[in-house]
């Protein structure tokens, strides 16, 4: 009998969807396995199914449906089954039946067929223990040659088609790297059609691995000479109107493309196999590239972009239309595609998960952590390993990464009264590191301008050493990156405690760092540990006022990060929170996009 392998978080999220369908994403051979790792929320919607096959990596594909009744799921699979997007007589059908999932195959002529055995997957990691992760690059330059007479659409068909003619070539093969130990140059390995050693052979094939590949292709077939890793690739006009010199007169669209896909090949076939699925990634997303720019209606640079989204059980490859040059304006042009995606796999309508700056960079050496803003690298997420006071109840932090800000960073000298500041800075790069903006860390300078612009400030301020709070961050927060705040106001220090409960319902339902300001000394807030029996707090304090290096032995042995109670002193000395004094405690919120 016939394996379904699903992995924990798809049950759980199928089970919990008791109307319409779902689209199951996975792989399988034609004899008895199969193996979802992901599904899709777009019913038997042509443009949807295409849209979503377009992000899948070599070899899945849609494999099925899921419907909470059998009639429905059954139902749903053989719809796809004539649409062509689910392969005829090994399409599955995936129900409810009481609390745990059942499945049936469907047969060729779309009805029920037999029942399948479902087992379970760990995680996406257990998964890629027995796959390597092939890469390949290619960036092209379509020259769209329009004779007067070819519609543009049709100029635009034969450019895509010739290049797909090169990538069906017989006999095409990848040059493969595999990166050695570190500071080793790569080892470089010819992967061909009739290769027959197994990808397990490739070097340094740790588990889910990446061998970056480029393919060899026979440049003698293009128009144009190849020019250095990419080349250009013109449709021949024989015949035409252009050629004979009759009819209108020829014109010539360049789009610079860079096709980069990804292909899983389990470590035991071989890497005859595995090049045949590299083709097959280039084939199709070079027609999917012909369908972006044939839906933007005008020759754009196109890129593809890697993702893997938290939790999620597979790779997806995005392709995204450079429709103006500046980053920041071009993500917010294509909000709507972003929106659209998120919609069709459920993932959150205010996380940017699928935003260019938040594509996976295949490339870096395993380890490798993209730099602070700042003279020296900036720490990270340094609360991390401390371990919360045992009072009981809950536990809420941030969410997320952030840089650790403090006084005398990036060689500026703002001891005694750049602790806002640095909060600011920390609150930034946070949503910096969510991928909500590419903008960079703001400078005392920059903070300190914006206000002014505001009418917040005297031009004088630029350049002083003037303290800032909690409500001139807010200001800033929101003309600099558009975020918008939520303000606690504690009339006294001794009340904070009686607040914990609402701070920890941010970290849990937000999850930013929180800047508290008023009282003598500004701090930024990473967690909350709250017991609603008793009523005991402590706050995760993370204390800009550490003026060495950055050293996370010294930040947290100096307790310039840590739990605090009521009563206890700040790192710097004196009580954390004066009895007698205010304090407002500022909440960034997430925007609402993605």
């Amino acid at each position: 009998m016939a394996s379904l392998t699903i992995l924990d978080q798809l049950q759980q999220q199928l089970l919990g969807q008791r109307e319409g369908s779902a689209v199951l994403l996975g792989a399988g051979d034609e004899a008895s396995s199969l193996t979802l790792l992901g599904s899709a929320r777009c019913g038997a919607v042509a443009q949807d199914l295409q849209d979503v096959a377009d992000t899948l990596p070599e070899p899945l594909s849609i494999q099925g449906a899921y419907a909470a009744s059998a009639d429905d799921a059954v139902k749903a699979a053989a719809e796809l089954q004539k649409s062509g997007f689910c392969p005829a007589g090994h399409c599955v059908a995936v129900y409810t039946d009481g609390e745990q999932l059942a499945a049936v195959r469907l047969r060729p002529d779309g009805t029920k067929g037999p029942q399948l055995a479902l087992s379970n997957l760990a995680s996406l990691a257990d998964w890629l223990k027995g796959q390597r992760i092939l890469r390949c690059e290619m960036a092209v330059r379509l020259e769209i040659v329009e004779d007067g007479c070819t519609p543009a659409g049709g100029a635009l068909q034969a450019a895509v088609a010739g290049l797909v003619r090169q990538l069906e070539a017989p006999g095409l093969g990848f040059m493969g790297e595999v990166a050695g130990p570190s500071g080793n140059a790569p080892s470089r390995v010819l992967l061909t059609p009739s290769s027959t050693a197994t990808v397990d052979s490739l070097p340094g094939a740790s588990a889910g691995a990446v061998v970056q590949c480029s393919p060899l292709l026979d440049t003698t077939r293009l128009a144009a000479p190849p020019a250095g890793p990419a080349f250009s690739y013109r449709p021949i006009q024989s015949g035409s109107s252009a050629a004979s010199g009759t009819g209108g007169t020829a014109s010539c669209s360049t789009a610079p493309v860079r096709l980069d896909v990804l292909s899983y090949a389990p470590r035991g076939c071989s890497l005859g196999q595995a090049v045949g699925g590299l083709a097959r990634s280039l084939v199709r997303q070079a027609r999917a590239v012909q369908r972006v720019l044939a839906a933007q209606g005008k020759v754009l640079p196109v890129r593809a972009y890697h993702f893997l989204p938290p939790g999620f059980g597979h790779h997806l490859t995005v392709l995204y239309p450079s429709l103006v040059s500046d980053m920041e304006l071009n993500d917010s042009k294509l909000i709507a595609v972003r929106q659209r995606m998120h919609v069709l796999y459920g993932l959150p309508a205010n996380r940017p998960l699928l935003r260019p700056a938040n594509a996976l960079d295949l490339a870096a050496p395993e380890g490798a952590e993209e730099g602070g803003g700042g003279a020296v690298a900036r720490l990270r997420d340094v609360h991390v390993g401390l371990n919360a006071p045992a009072i009981g109840g809950i536990t809420e932090l941030v969410q997320g990464s952030y840089e650790y800000c403090h006084y005398m960073q990036d060689r500026f000298n703002d001891n005694g009264w750049g602790c806002a500041y640095r909060s600011l800075q920390t609150i930034v790069s946070w949503f910096r590191l969510q991928r909500y903006t590419t903008k960079p860390v703001p400078t005392h300078k920059a903070i300190q301008s914006t206000l002014v612009k505001m009418g917040d400030k005297a031009p004088s301020f630029v350049g002083s050493s003037n303290w800032i709070g909690a409500i001139e961050l807010g200001y800033v927060l929101d003309d600099y990156l558009g975020v918008t705040c939520k303000v606690l106001t504690v009339n006294r220090g001794s009340d904070i405690p009686a607040h914990a409960r609402q701070l920890a319902a941010h970290f849990a339902s937000v999850g930013s760092p929180v800047m508290i300001g008023g009282g003598v000394l500004a701090y930024t807030l990473l967690g909350v540990r709250f017991n609603e029996q008793t009523g005991e707090a402590a706050f995760l304090i993370l204390d800009p006022h550490y003026t060495g290096g950055e050293d996370l032995r010294k930040v947290q042995g100096g307790t310039w990060v840590g739990w605090k109670r009521p009563g206890d002193n700040a790192a710097a000395g004196g009580p954390l929170f004066v009895d007698d004094a205010f304090y407002n405690f500022l909440m960034p919120q997430r925007p609402n996009t993605v």
